[in-house]
């Protein structure tokens, strides 16, 4: 009987990530990686952000500074000056320091599930589902807290599913692309997905009909892995984040005529690469697929943009600072990277300008936040949206080529009052940024 083939885990064999450019290079030369070029990004095989090789990762340069924690966050992210400024932050403070807006609920989720601090005395789980009454929009989150708390998945994130489970029978879905290789296991499903333009087009008149055969090829990247789908036990943990953060956008709502970064788990895939205009054969390489679990849509559509403010990505188990680190820092960075291609591939006026841009990614793991911010520049922008032909350590200048530098924040601990408090704070002045792009934050002004 042939052995169990085990999943691939992103960056398998890197012992740490970058976490600035010396140990960047070093990794470029342990892993003879000098004369790499973008255009060769899938030299390795097909993958998505999930099984990135380690020799793609470092071919998109990413660097992990130090992580900082929850009590620097806020300076950190309004010293940028690009999403939510100081001003954004008082005013997120006294919306939940005078319990305005049914901001008091709080409170009350607060002592449903964060450790009390003065006395080792609390509700037992069994019973917290019953005094949910004063939670309004909140008033899952308990429910979903003690299942998360009781069906844990105690395994690290190394663990991976086993492939070579009987093969499932074939069977046509109108729903779904033909050409795809039959699942190796229930357990992992590598069908496409259906995107928002799918949705948005269920109602037209011109679908085709049940009886319409299967089509001959798949739209999908054809050297692209498909990420796989999320757990049950992941998607409660989206559930958490969704109503956790719905529930916030939900009490500012009255502030605003308009659906307000109202946060969702639909599962969106982005595609890095390939070039528009490739100039060689090997650029058709020159792409994966990330998914992403959930976002926070702007709360008004920018042009050539994608609809995501806010990026989400969700673990079913803690994570550990040393096993698990790498492969979901190295996922994140290629969803960071996914993204940022999908901002700007439509979009040809940062070719006009040199500035600085920034993602936003909330990561769950389990009970914990994380916030990722991600920094890069037009150079940046030059080299992934370049010939793809230039060598991964340029020969000269090597201070001075571009870098995606991505800054963890956290973690934010949920059963830490503290901790819950702060990040609330964060995405409480997020939404409030929001409305002031829409030009109705004199609403909220008046409230305060």
């Amino acid at each position: 009987m042939a052995a169990p083939r085990w999943q691939k885990t992103a960056a398998h064999g890197l012992a740490q990530v970058p976490t600035n450019i010396s140990e960047w290079r070093d990794a470029v030369y342990k892993y003879g990686l000098r004369h790499r070029t973008l255009e060769q990004l899938c030299m390795e095989g097909k993958f998505s952000a999930s099984t990135v090789p380690k020799e793609a990762l470092l071919t998109l340069r990413p660097i992990w500074p130090e992580k900082k924690g929850p009590e620097y966050a806020v300076a950190y992210i309004t010293e940028l000056d690009y999403f939510f400024n100081e001003d954004h932050i008082n005013d997120a403070i006294k919306l939940m320091g005078r319990n305005l807006l049914g901001l008091d609920m709080l409170g009350t989720l607060f002592q449903l599930i964060c450790d009390p601090e003065d006395t080792p005395i609390s509700t037992p789980p069994k019973y917290s589902g019953t005094l949910a009454g004063g939670l309004g929009p909140f008033s899952m989150l308990t429910s979903l807290f003690n299942q998360l708390e009781d069906r844990s998945i105690q395994a690290s994130i190394e663990e991976r599913r086993v492939f070579g489970a009987p093969r499932t029978s074939r069977f046509y879905d109108a729903m779904q692309h033909a050409a795809r290789d039959d699942p190796e296991s229930p357990t992992y499903q590598t069908f496409e997905e259906l995107d928002m333009v799918d949705i948005e087009m269920a109602d037209s008149d011109d679908q085709p009909s049940p009886d319409s055969p299967p089509p001959m090829f798949s739209t999908a990247a054809q050297g692209a892995e498909e990420p796989p789908r999320r757990t049950p036990t992941e998607t409660l943990v989206a559930d958490f984040i969704v109503t956790l953060l719905g529930g916030l956008a939900s009490l500012v709502q009255g502030l605003s005529p308009r659906p307000l970064c109202m946060a969702n788990s639909f599962e969106t895939t982005y595609q890095f690469g390939p070039p528009s205009n490739p100039t060689s054969l090997q650029h058709g390489s020159m792409q994966f697929r990330a998914r992403v679990d959930g976002s926070i849509p702007f709360s008004l559509s920018v042009a050539g943009m994608p609809r995501e403010a806010a990026i989400f990505e969700v673990k079913r188990a803690p994570r550990g600072d040393i096993d698990d680190g790498v492969p979901v820092l190295a996922q994140q960075a290629m969803e960071h990277a996914a993204y940022i291609w999908k901002c700007h591939a439509s979009d040809s006026t940062w070719e006009n300008t040199h500035r600085t841009y920034h993602t936003f990614m909330v990561a769950q793991d389990h009970l914990g936040f994380h916030i990722s911010i991600g920094t890069y520049d037009t150079s940046y922008l030059e080299y992934i949206f370049g010939p793809g032909s230039q060598p991964v350590l340029p020969t000269r200048g090597t201070n001075k080529f571009p870098f995606l530098q991505i800054q963890e924040l956290g973690p934010f601990n949920v059963k830490i009052e503290g901790h819950l408090r702060i990040f609330l704070r964060i995405m409480l002045a997020f939404i409030l940024w929001q409305l002031e792009k829409a030009s109705e934050d004199a609403v909220f002004k008046e409230v305060l």
